[in-house]
């Protein structure tokens, strides 16, 4: 009873916004998980059914937003934290069985884990290859094709080999073996992931003395909940080692924050950005800088052998998306856009608009690196704002930025919140609209940029997440 009592004081001091947003998550997750079916590729959804699903996607982002800005708020009490955590787990839960929406990444997952765990290469042979019964595929791969049932005949651009890196072949093997082309078995495994996830966001929390309450920055996350529990998306497990490495180069282990980096860029290769950062730190250390270079890289290696070993040839996956996929890209489209302008009106016809715009956000990318390294960082704090500031930049003019991808970003925004940035939970679902028009594109990526740019320049996040005085005004309470 005192409990109760407790908890119904708190809401009365001006915390409902919280008490809301747990709710909201969990109306959201079975909103998700009554109208998935109607939602998926197969169902055909018309556009009627797709704008009030991204309406509900937009409402739930507001109050997410709204609540994270009012953060500090809550109380550092158990209480609110199990609230937080009980709440985004039950809406985890909920969400494994739903359909997913809108999506069809996971029957290549699907697909991959049954050629690895039957012990085939999965980077030698496309899905299409399989589908024609191309004289080079062993008959063992056709019986699998065979079983697969509709899984082969679902994956999405099957003339290309596969672009997933060499770990991320081994988890989905680990899910053809315990839950055989199953996607609800796969998310489950997820789920198993983001505890674990969960637990290191909690530790980084307390290295930084940062309120745990942040944590709800991921936890409670829509974009997150979404993006994992209903697509299935498998990005989940480059943030868990990323954050496993972070928390042990806050520890000064360095050694073994660079072999799980390694492991976070084995399952996606964009953590390599928070290694120049690392040694950064370490230059003046020439012992643990070569050590940690020489992990990093032998680790790297191994991981990547099967990869090397497979040749490359005009559909190798990596290749391919390095160089052609373009999706949902605010900034590059108006960068290509504008080069493909310059070129028409100087009539210069031999120029590549689209790989000049690849060179150019490349370029940006590494002087963006190398502006943000050039003084140390003073402490673990600034570390983080940091690495965030890169990630975010990485985020923003690369030419993919499919709503999954800002997971990315939600890594870094727990132990370094930005207004800006945080905006992109109820903007970037206008993607699911950019068929209606292009100008969605822009809806969701301007006005992020601009208030992003603005944060940069004061160095501010607006005043809205002041750490210090959330844990001084909690111990004064």
């Amino acid at each position: 009873m005192k409990l109760k009592n407790n908890f119904i004081n708190e809401i009365l001091k001006g915390k409902l916004i919280w008490v809301l947003l747990g709710i909201g998550v969990l109306i959201y997750a079975l909103y998700i998980l009554r109208v998935s079916p109607t939602l998926t590729y197969d169902a055909k959804p018309n556009a009627v059914e797709i704008i009030l699903f991204v309406s509900q996607k937009i409402l739930i982002g507001v109050l997410f937003f709204l609540a994270i800005i009012n953060i500090s708020k809550i109380p550092l009490k158990e209480i609110w934290v199990a609230w937080i955590i009980f709440t985004g787990l039950f809406a985890r839960i909920i969400l494994i069985p739903s359909a997913p929406i809108l999506e069809d990444d996971y029957y290549r997952y699907l697909w991959d884990g049954a050629v690895t765990a039957n012990e085939f290469n999965p980077y030698i042979l496309s899905p299409f290859q399989i589908q024609q019964h191309d004289p080079d595929v062993p008959e063992k791969i056709i019986k699998l094709a065979d079983k697969s049932g509709e899984v082969i005949n679902k994956i999405n651009h099957p003339k290309i080999k596969t672009i997933y890196p060499t770990l991320s072949q081994i988890v989905f093997a680990i899910s053809y073996y315990l839950f055989p082309w199953s996607v609800t078995g796969w998310k489950f495994i997820l789920l198993l992931a983001d505890l674990l996830l969960l637990f290191f966001l909690i530790k980084i929390l307390r290295e930084l003395k940062l309120p745990i309450s942040f944590v709800a920055i991921y936890w409670l996350n829509p974009i997150v909940l979404h993006e994992f529990f209903n697509t299935g998306h498998y990005d989940l497990f480059a943030l868990l080692f990323t954050a496993i490495s972070f928390y042990y180069f806050l520890r000064s282990e360095y050694v073994t924050a660079s072999i799980t980096l390694a492991l976070a860029v084995g399952f996606k290769l964009w953590p390599i950005i928070l290694f120049p950062f690392y040694l950064r730190r370490l230059s003046y250390q020439k012992l643990k800088f070569l050590s940690s270079v020489f992990a990093f890289s032998i680790f790297l290696v191994i991981i990547f052998i099967p990869v090397f070993r497979a040749g490359v040839d005009e559909n190798f996956g990596f290749m391919k998306y390095a160089a052609n996929w373009i999706n949902n890209a605010g900034f590059y489209t108006l960068l290509k856009d504008s080069i493909e302008l310059f070129t028409t009106i100087f009539k210069i016809y031999y120029v590549c608009a689209d790989c000049v715009a690849r060179w150019i956000t490349i370029g940006l990318m590494t002087t963006t690196v190398l502006w943000l390294i050039r003084k140390p960082a003073y402490d673990n704090r600034m570390l983080a704002d940091k690495i965030l500031i890169a990630i975010a930049i990485m985020f923003i003019i690369s030419p993919t930025q499919f709503p999954w991808y800002y997971t990315w970003l939600v890594l870094p925004l727990v132990f370094s919140p930005k207004f800006s940035l945080l905006t992109y939970v109820f903007l970037i679902p206008l993607y699911h609209l950019n068929f209606l028009g292009g100008y969605f594109i822009y809806i969701q990526h301007i006005p992020v940029i601009i208030l992003f740019l603005y944060e940069i320049k004061k160095e501010s996040g607006f005043g809205f997440f002041n750490s210090d005085q959330i844990l001084l005004s909690n111990k004064v309470n």
